[in-house]
């Protein structure tokens, strides 16, 4: 799968939880996660949570302003503004 796929459906699952601050903020706390996984290599558990020592791997203004514009796209996604390739349009890339 391309990173242009990847970041179709990404922005496709979020548009589905983007009225829901909850489970937005569970999303991007889970990201947060990640990067900081990717940035020590180490393998991410169920029960791991952020240590406040970590570093990220980018800067938490970084971070707020990537999940913001992933949330106004999913916004303008389900407003209708923006329209998202399919799966079958992203599989005919491949």
């Amino acid at each position: 799968m391309s990173t242009k796929s990847i970041n179709a459906e990404l922005f496709r699952q979020l548009s589905y939880i983007a009225d829901d601050e909850n489970c937005m903020k569970k999303a991007l706390d889970y990201i947060r996660k990640l990067a900081i996984q990717k940035e020590k290599a180490q393998p991410l558990t169920a029960t791991d949570t952020l240590a406040e020592d970590i570093v990220p791997y980018r800067t938490k203004e970084e971070l707020k302003e990537g999940f913001n514009q992933a949330c106004q796209e999913a916004k303008h996604y389900k407003d209708g503004k923006l329209q998202l390739q399919t799966w079958e349009e992203v599989y005919h890339e491949l």
